[in-house]
């Protein structure tokens, strides 16, 4: 078979041998398979002619199929007519060239599923919200902003809780009072803190470049509302004062920020925190450990609550207190024991140094 040929089907065109082989003279016929014809049955094939389906006459497409969905959405905004419109498009469909040649038609009835906007005046939209005054940072305010910021991203909080039963610790302190002593439940708090700190030390350090500090002294901060803001005045060593000198140095050090006179060295040198907002109505919160610290002590109002004793339901005076730690150096069960000692330093109050 020369190339190009045509030849019928079943046609040799080559052998395929061995090296030195014999080939036949004729190559061997081959026999193409050819299909049994199946005889068509006269009423069978009258029967297939009369039951097939009729035969429809194509009718011609409304203007509206004959154009694309982006063609209908561009005569809707122009308010043309597809009726009004001769399509150069194959088959004669409209092209959006079509549209934009039209020197106009009547306007467009809307089609099903298709929404015509009215045509009415609407106002721009506002592009930005509606602010009052764009208001600077004052410099408590961008410190507290990068202090809070700093901490959140670079120490991984965690926050456990405990409710502390403070009816005899209020006891103590309408006694003192009654004596002409003025000791706060606040300044109480603080001292148990500190105590607490002492027998567990690794919540009085900070975790910095992958080395615990353990630091030797308790430097006790204390959150301080003020104007525009808060401070975090420091008593510095809280372990070694008693009840009464603690409070009478929380007080100080409370006067001397919110009237703005207090020093940056009455700020600084933290080693743990206390946030207190039971004054404020406020029954648990949890809040942001300071910067080269391992926990701060959340403390929520002192407030009649159900308690059981003996298998008795009593109202007793509970406050919930949430201790936040850094979990880099800090573990949960660390953590319980410091709550516990707290816990039992305030309901025992008498273990309290005076």
């Amino acid at each position: 078979v020369q190339a190009g040929e045509l030849v019928p089907v079943g046609t040799v065109i080559g052998l395929i041998g061995l090296p030195g082989e014999a080939m036949p003279a004729e190559p061997p016929p081959v026999k193409v398979p050819v299909p049994e014809a199946k005889p068509v049955i006269p009423d069978e094939a009258e029967r297939m002619i009369t039951t097939s389906a009729p035969v429809v006459e194509r009718q011609p497409q409304s203007p509206a199929f004959q154009a694309a969905p982006i063609v209908r959405r561009r005569a809707v905004e122009l308010g043309i007519d597809l009726a009004d419109i001769s399509g150069s498009g194959p088959e004669g469909r409209i092209l959006l060239d079509d549209l934009e040649r039209s020197p106009g038609a009547r306007p467009v009835q809307a089609e099903p599923g298709i929404v015509v906007a009215a045509s009415v005046d609407v106002a721009p939209a506002e592009t930005a919200l509606q602010t009052i005054a764009a208001q600077p940072f004052s410099r408590m305010r961008a410190a507290i902003a990068k202090v809070t910021t700093d901490s959140w991203r670079t120490i991984p909080h965690f926050y456990i809780s405990i409710d502390v039963e403070m009816g005899r610790v209020e006891q103590v302190v309408r006694d003192l009072k009654t004596e002409g002593e003025a000791l706060t439940l606040n300044a109480l708090i603080l001292v148990a803190v500190a105590a607490s700190l002492v027998k567990f030390p690794e919540l009085n350090s900070a975790f910095t470049d992958k080395v615990m500090l353990k630091y030797a002294t308790v430097n006790l901060g204390f959150a301080v509302a003020v104007e525009g803001g808060l401070l975090v005045p420091v008593i510095r060593g809280a372990e070694d004062k008693g009840a009464r000198e603690l409070s009478a140095e929380a007080a100080r050090l409370a006067s001397r920020a919110r009237s703005g006179s207090i020093s940056e060295n009455e700020i600084s040198g933290g080693t743990f925190s206390v946030s207190n907002l039971g004054m404020h109505g406020v029954s648990s919160f949890a809040s942001i450990i300071m910067p080269a610290q391992a926990g701060i002590l959340a403390v929520g109002s002192v407030a009649d609550r159900p308690v059981v004793r003996n298998g008795n339901l009593e109202i007793g005076r509970l406050m919930t207190a949430t201790l936040s730690c850094d979990h880099c150096i800090i573990d949960g069960v660390y953590a319980a024991g410091f709550l516990n000692e707290f816990k039992r330093l305030l309901e025992n109050p008498n273990e309290l140094p005076a």
